[in-house]
């Protein structure tokens, strides 16, 4: 895992940030946080960027 944050306009989501295995790409899963009563859940695997920055274009942080 390179990096995870808060996502922007989805509070609850928190994107995990991945260098693909193969090839130099960047992709994130976004996951629901967990609660008091239910574990964290993958929700989603992006598509696959050249960088991080391109990522987060698509997919911004949220500001704290």
């Amino acid at each position: 895992m390179i990096e995870k944050y808060p996502l922007a306009n989805e509070p609850g989501k928190t994107m995990f940030v991945f260098r693909s295995p193969i090839g130099s790409k960047i992709y994130g899963h976004i996951i629901k946080d967990r609660t008091d009563k239910a574990p964290a859940k993958l929700l989603f695997e992006t598509s696959k960027y050249d960088s991080v920055d391109a990522l987060k274009a698509d997919y911004p942080e949220a500001k704290e």
